[in-house]
């Protein structure tokens, strides 16, 4: 996406067609609920395009959603701290294979 025109020009496309319809987003985020695995929801506290709050808003959608704030992070938080996502993600996957529910937390 950042070197080649025509992958940005498709991404720009299909960003516009899903995310301008109120109604599917608003349907979407309701079946969000109905999701029963473990869903890991990573956010940058830097984030200056999403706020931090939509990130707990959306685990709080989930079951068993969970939120790992990563410090130092922006809206790209595999390249700002791939190290701490790599963290975050065997830990749940831990917690999922042990059967205890991972803790909300900052990294």
């Amino acid at each position: 996406m950042l070197t080649d025109r025509d992958v940005r020009r498709d991404i720009r496309r299909l960003l516009r067609s899903v995310f301008t319809d109120r109604d599917v987003l608003l349907a979407a985020a309701e079946r969000l609920r109905e999701f029963q695995g473990p869903a890991l929801v990573v956010w940058g506290t830097e984030d200056r395009v999403m706020p931090l709050d939509h990130g707990h808003r959306l685990a709080q959608l989930l079951p068993h959603g969970t939120v790992v704030e990563i410090e130092d992070s922006r809206t790209l938080v595999p390249l700002d701290q791939p190290d701490l996502l790599v963290v975050a993600i065997r830990e749940l996957v831990a917690s999922a294979t042990a059967g205890t529910p991972p803790s909300r937390r900052e990294v």
